[in-house]
């Protein structure tokens, strides 16, 4: 999914997100404890700069994950690019924008790049893992995250500098914080970016999926066109702003040619009075996601 940060205003989402909400600033209330963990952890953990590969300020590695900025080198339609690849240790999980019930959401700040006007954040598709009160949204093995920067009118933007923070978890869960700054690296680091971009989500068609509030308001209905056709269950995952939060489907159904997922209500606002007006969509079937957001919530009733 994209986020957006622009420089002049406010944060408008969280990163990875498409929207209208800083998603990374409301959090489920089992997720509220987590960020505190991580935050108290935080103040524990060494500095980034003690694990420097090679004096690479581009890098960051540990045991359990390694983290590069990469930026490309020519612009495409007048934005940069940049990616941060993401490499974590046999077993180690970390988080997508939407964590799940017992995970934190990245955090990633490119505001101290110079010479940009808008950053689009955009994150691949997750899997979910885990059981009970540990499953989680996220990412295990090797992922990117990747970056448009808009370029202010009479700027340049040289190097591309971020903060990161990542909850990164196996049997125990540590934060992961690093400053990592990355310029333009020839042909290896244009592939990167590349590759990073060529993973992510496409946009669905407008009539893919619809969206029907359960009649006991408490779940809601998607239905999706040419779903499950590669043989595997398809995976769905809903997001919404201002304070609404999802659970996993249950097992999907088939109805003619379209697949029906069920999907429940975890939270909502405390002035809700039925379900949101609409939803952010995101469908892996067959290694391949596909997204819609702003998709209208038509009532069951």
């Amino acid at each position: 999914m994209t986020g957006i940060f622009r420089r002049y205003g406010c944060l408008a989402a969280g990163p990875g997100e498409t929207f209208r909400r800083p998603r990374g600033a409301v959090l489920r209330s089992g997720c509220a404890a987590v960020v505190g963990c991580f935050g108290l952890l935080a103040g524990l953990a060494p500095s980034p700069e003690a694990f420097a590969e090679g004096g690479d300020a581009g890098v960051f590695r540990n045991e359990e994950v390694t983290l590069q900025l990469v930026r490309a080198g020519e612009p495409v339609d007048g934005a940069v690019r940049a990616a941060l690849l993401i490499d974590l240790a046999p077993g180690w999980h970390t988080y997508w924008t939407d964590p799940g019930a017992s995970g934190v959401p990245p955090q990633i700040d490119l505001s101290k790049t110079a010479g940009f006007q808008t950053i689009y954040q955009h994150l691949p598709a997750p899997t979910r893992f885990g059981e009970g009160p540990t499953r989680a949204n996220g990412y295990e093995g090797r992922t990117a995250f990747a970056f448009e920067l808009d370029v202010e009118p009479g700027e340049t933007i040289d190097a591309v500098k971020a903060s990161v923070f990542l909850g990164v978890c196996k049997e125990i869960c540590i934060p992961v914080s690093a400053e990592l700054t990355a310029e333009p690296s020839g042909a290896a680091g244009d592939a990167a970016v590349a590759a990073a971009f060529a993973a992510l989500p496409q946009e669905a068609g407008d009539d893919r999926f619809t969206v029907t509030s359960g009649a006991d308001g408490k779940s809601l209905d998607v239905s999706v066109k040419d779903a499950g056709g590669a043989g595997k269950t398809p995976e769905l995952f809903v997001t919404s702003g201002d304070g609404w939060f999802f659970d996993e489907p249950g097992k999907p159904m088939r109805q003619g040619s379209s697949t029906v997922f069920t999907v429940p209500i975890a939270e909502s606002p405390a002035e809700a009075a039925g379900a949101p007006e609409a939803v952010d969509l995101l469908l892996t079937d067959g290694g391949k996601g596909v997204e819609a957001t702003g998709v209208p919530v038509v009532s069951g009733r």
